[in-house]
């Protein structure tokens, strides 16, 4: 039975890629997500040397926006997207909003409206190709369904619709994610690095979410402490519904191979 990593960034650190070799950690899948335009060679370059152990994604996260605007992502980025993710198999991510960080030249957060853009171009990409999308979302869960809702009522959503690290509120999910043909699509990921500050909040958060639309991720950059921050996302899972680690990774090995299912 495999274990699946969601969502990681091992990428960005190849001195600790060895591990992926090693008899422990052969049985882990990893969804290997790019956050910048300069990240998508290096995610496509781990496609080719683990193969189907690597789910690529390919995206550009919201702290990169001004990058876009600034012209230094050159305005073919669309259709390079739309060709990475064709020709290896990948996902579209990561993508999203964000209005807590901040731009760390000058400060300022990351202008709002043009995260809204960025992130319609990709779902739209993410819906032509028929490929499921990783959103990252912070402090701006009301503006992320406004567009998902949008997208919902034109016919154009993506098959499948992760929520990365999800740390909105029981009620917001309810409420916001899991109604109409949006609930439908929308999955719920959770890593012990994001989700661990407010565990009790997370553990209500999981229990709210449909049983087969759970899923774990690291969310980690280091490959070595990788498997053992999945292993800690896992028992989150089973402490909230008192199942056994076994049920546990079962149930979530199930949900992941129908998120990436083609």
């Amino acid at each position: 039975m495999s274990t699946f990593d969601v969502h990681c960034h091992i990428h960005e650190t190849p001195a600790t890629l060895g591990v992926l070799d090693s008899s422990s950690n052969k049985h882990i899948a990893y969804c290997v997500q790019a956050t910048r335009y300069s990240d998508w060679g290096s995610v496509a370059r781990l496609k080719e040397e683990y193969g189907d152990r690597i789910v690529p994604a390919f995206g550009l996260h919201p702290w990169f926006v001004e990058q876009v605007e600034s012209g230094e992502i050159p305005e073919t980025w669309r259709s390079e997207l739309k060709l990475l993710v064709t020709k290896y198999g990948g996902i579209v991510g990561e993508c999203g909003l964000d209005k807590a960080a901040r731009n760390p030249a000058t400060g300022q957060l990351y202008p709002f409206e043009p995260q809204i853009a960025l992130l319609k171009a990709q779902l739209a990409i993410a819906h032509e190709l028929d490929v499921p999308v990783s959103v990252h979302c912070v402090r701006a869960f009301g503006a992320l369904a406004d567009v998902l809702r949008e997208a919902e009522a034109a016919g154009t959503l993506p098959p499948r619709i992760m929520l990365h690290s999800y740390s909105g509120s029981p009620d917001m999910l309810q409420q916001l994610f899991l109604r109409g043909e949006l609930g439908a699509r929308v999955y719920a990921s959770y890593s012990r690095l994001v989700n661990g500050r407010n565990l009790q909040k997370t553990l209500q958060c999981i229990r709210v979410m449909p049983h087969s639309r759970v899923l774990v991720e690291s969310d980690l950059h280091d490959a070595s402490t990788a498997a053992l921050a999945l292993d800690q996302a896992i028992g989150m899972v089973s402490e909230a519904h008192g199942w056994s680690l076994d049920d546990a990774c079962r149930q979530l090995a199930e949900n992941a191979q129908a998120f990436f299912a083609k």
